[in-house]
């Protein structure tokens, strides 16, 4: 199953939302009704046939399902502006800041930037629970750009490095498959079925005089609230327990190392998993492990989850508890070699088919890439400054005139840093291009950490450093739009289904695959047959004419990927086989091309791996 199946999966399963969300309320609405009935019936007696009041019953869908749908779309609208970052912060995250000095938390960096560049995904900010002291973790975010990744005080702690990465690993699947923004989805959804409880609640705090009958209100909210409740974990648990093991699958085949996450689900069992803060239940559906009944239970058994994943002679039960992060825990010699000797488990074989990008050659490369960087310069990238540093270096030109322009605009303390990272580069073969995406992965998440004022500023310098000469080049147009998207909040980017139209469409898939056979074609010709192949290929039912180079605008190409970001992810996987047929017309993929369909790809919310 590669990742639009995936994700078309969990675009249906929201889809099922709405019928379970409408039957919750409908029950709420109908508990309700009958609870002012009978309260008015104690009033003013009346026979039981006039107990159905049609314009009481009016009031009572008007005042209550409205006042759900408005909490529900209050949620919705709050999650859009801030992503996963309000959902980690709303759980009492700390967000571990790229220049953090503790042991573990670099070490969780790490294992994230590793995984992150290896999937193809920009890295999720980090986030720690520091109040929680079991063991769990949870990605959120509604799309690759502005997810984030917690994991409790306890797990930092307790797991070491081979445990970590199938803990990540199994996250960063999450969000791959489509499963964060499902979740995240979830929650702003049920919030209002939630807010019935959360208002009787507060009325039963009521103190004074004559609380009385506001306490007795409130009790009576959390009774009828209860419904939601029910409907809302229904919810949670149908559609989260299948996609647990799809991620526990992907996990196993991205890192090839399946004892990892074996054994960080047995620390899970031996540890346990519970998460006290209030939010907790209303994010269940979120966490990398949980409890609860089997009815409720938004996850698998930890048991059967090992069993899946090839664990089945490793589960037994535990001895004593596992030591902490740092020790010598790891699993028996066996549990090592599991993977070559391991039969081929349901869960795996259905991920098998996985595309060649989310593989352990990319991790592997991924780790290799990083370990070339200098250490200056990477210490570099954990700083705000630095980072800018870095990043207007990623845009200098190799025109000496021009890039003296350049250099005049920056910030002198960040100048020095850009000045570096362009001569490390020039030194680099093809001047350093298989790492351009690899630096701009590093720095990505350290800019997020910076004001929103200081990112808008960042936002103009880069756009005048691109546009220092007058034109556009691919390279420049590839990183402004991945830096566009991971400092701009979700809700910029959202564009109403309605206005677009399959003509616009067309238009839009015209322009950016022949951006991308200029950028990888010479001569006009050859440009020309690599766009007429590609085009044929994609989902536009209108076969426009080349368009020539002169033609291509700054916000054309902007305004046409966020047109089709709102496309179906098997409308969206056609697109992306055109682009690759345009790209290897000729036979060679260059970094200009690698870098377009980075952009193209993080900007369609999919994933774009280093392959």
């Amino acid at each position: 199953m590669d990742f639009f199946t995936a994700q078309l999966q969990a675009q249906r399963k929201s889809r099922w939302l709405v019928l379970w969300f409408a039957l919750a309320v409908i029950s709420i609405i109908t508990m309700i009704y009958l609870g002012v009935t009978f309260w008015v019936s104690f009033k003013v007696p009346m026979p039981a046939l006039q107990l159905w009041d049609g314009k009481r019953f009016f009031w009572t869908f008007l005042l209550a399902g409205g006042g759900i749908a408005v909490a529900s779309l209050y949620k919705a609208w709050e999650i859009s502006r801030h992503g996963g970052k309000l959902i980690a912060e709303q759980l009492g995250g700390r967000m571990i800041t790229r220049d953090t000095n503790g042991l573990a938390e670099k070490r969780l960096l790490n294992v994230i930037d590793e995984m992150s560049i290896a999937a193809g995904i920009p890295a999720p900010v980090a986030f720690v629970l520091t109040g929680e002291p079991r063991l769990n973790a949870f990605a959120a975010g509604l799309s690759t750009q502005d997810s984030v990744i917690g994991v409790t005080h306890g797990l930092l702690e307790t797991m070491n490095r081979d445990e970590l990465q199938g803990v990540i690993g199994h996250e960063i699947s999450h969000i791959v498959n489509g499963d964060s923004r499902l979740n995240i989805k979830l929650i702003g959804t049920l919030f209002g079925i939630y807010s019935i409880t959360l208002i009787g609640r507060g009325m039963m705090r009521a103190r004074g005089k004559n609380s009385a009958p506001i306490v007795l209100s409130g009790l009576v909210l959390c009774t009828i609230g209860s419904i939601g409740l029910f409907f809302g974990r229904l919810i949670q648990a149908a559609v989260s327990r299948e996609r647990e093991y799809l991620a526990d699958a992907s996990a196993v085949q991205f890192t090839r190392y399946p004892s990892g996450l074996i054994s960080a689900l047995r620390k899970l069992r031996s540890f346990g998993s519970q998460i006290d803060h209030p939010q907790a239940t209303a994010a269940s559906h979120l966490f990398f492990g949980t409890s609860g009944s089997s009815l409720f239970a938004t996850h698998p058994p930890l048991s059967e989850r090992i069993r899946r994943i090839g664990g089945i002679f490793l589960d037994q039960p535990d001895g004593e508890k596992t030591l902490p992060f740092g020790a010598n825990d790891s699993l028996p010699m066996m549990a090592a070699n599991l993977h070559a000797a391991m039969p081929v488990i349901p869960a795996i074989a259905a991920v098998a088919s996985l595309p060649e990008e989310i593989s352990p050659e990319n991790l592997s490369q991924a780790q290799i890439l990083l370990a070339d960087l200098p250490d200056t310069l990477r210490q570099q990238a954990g700083r705000i400054t630095g980072a800018t540093g870095i990043f207007a270096g990623l845009l200098f030109s190799s025109q000496p005139d021009i890039r003296l322009q350049q250099e005049a605009l920056l910030p002198p303390d960040t100048l020095p840093t850009a000045q570096a990272l362009h001569q490390w580069l020039s030194a680099q073969p093809e001047q350093g291009a298989p790492y351009r995406l690899v630096w701009l992965d590093l720095v990505l998440p350290t800019l997020r950490e910076a004001l929103e004022a200081n990112q808008q500023q960042l936002l103009v310098l880069a756009k005048d450093l691109i546009c220092i000469d007058g034109r556009v080049s691919p390279t420049g147009f590839a990183l402004y739009s991945l830096l566009r998207g991971a400092l701009s909040p979700p809700s910029e980017h959202w564009v109403r289904r309605s206005e677009i139209r399959l003509k616009q469409l067309d238009q839009d898939i015209s322009a950016l695959l022949a951006l991308l056979a200029h950028a990888g074609h010479e001569d006009v010709e050859s440009a020309r047959a690599a766009y007429q192949k590609a085009i044929a290929c994609s989902p536009a039912n209108t076969k426009h004419p080349f368009p020539e180079k002169a033609k291509f605008s700054f916000h054309q190409i902007s305004d046409a990927l966020t047109h089709l970001a709102l496309a179906s992810p098997p409308y969206r996987k056609r697109l992306l086989d055109a682009c690759m047929v345009a790209i290897q017309y000729d036979g060679k993929i260059t970094p200009v091309e690698k870098e377009l369909l980075r952009a193209f790809a993080q900007s369609l919310n999919c994933p774009a791996p280093l392959s």
